[in-house]
């Protein structure tokens, strides 16, 4: 019985609930390929500001497949925008090897929001979790919700660096 539980959690994808200070999402290395599957101009939009983003910091990234998949659709009124999850630990569960970010179409958003939810997606893929009015003073981060920055400022980057 305990086997069966054990199997059935290991199997199980998870949601990432990255922390700004690294206890979420970790990518399994530096180099992260990155691949998008039949996305709209805006979902396009998203992971190329996503992908830039991620290239600031100390990750590489290539297009490809087997790191980073983005996919993007109509997921109703759910109440996100984006999500990030890992679909692949590794087996000592200490980074994931596929990550999964899904952009939600439902909601009206501008080309510079487009932006600002890939580089913030994103920012999970390389371990970031949200920020608040409390440690990003100057409104700066993408990884704040709702205010729609489109980059990473250096606290961000310092937390990928010290975090992969």
């Amino acid at each position: 019985m305990l086997a069966a539980s054990a199997a059935l959690v290991l199997s199980a994808p998870f949601t990432a609930f990255a922390s700004h200070d690294d206890n979420g999402t970790d990518p399994d290395n530096r180099n992260q390929a990155v691949k998008g599957f039949s996305l709209t101009a805006n979902g396009t939009k998203a992971m190329n500001q996503g992908k830039s983003q991620l290239e600031r910091s100390v990750i590489t990234t290539s297009w490809g497949g087997g790191d980073i998949e983005v996919y993007d659709g109509d997921y109703g009124d759910s109440g996100w925008h984006g999500r990030t999850d890992c679909t692949n630990w590794n087996v000592l569960w200490t980074s994931c090897d596929i990550i999964r970010v899904r952009l939600n179409t439902y909601q009206y958003k501008t080309a510079n929001q487009w932006r600002s939810l890939g580089c913030h997606e994103f920012g999970h893929t390389a371990d970031l979790g949200h920020r608040g009015k409390s440690n990003d003073t100057d409104n700066n981060s993408c990884m704040r919700v709702e205010i729609w920055p489109q980059y990473y400022d250096q606290h961000d980057l310092n937390a990928i660096k010290a975090g992969t």
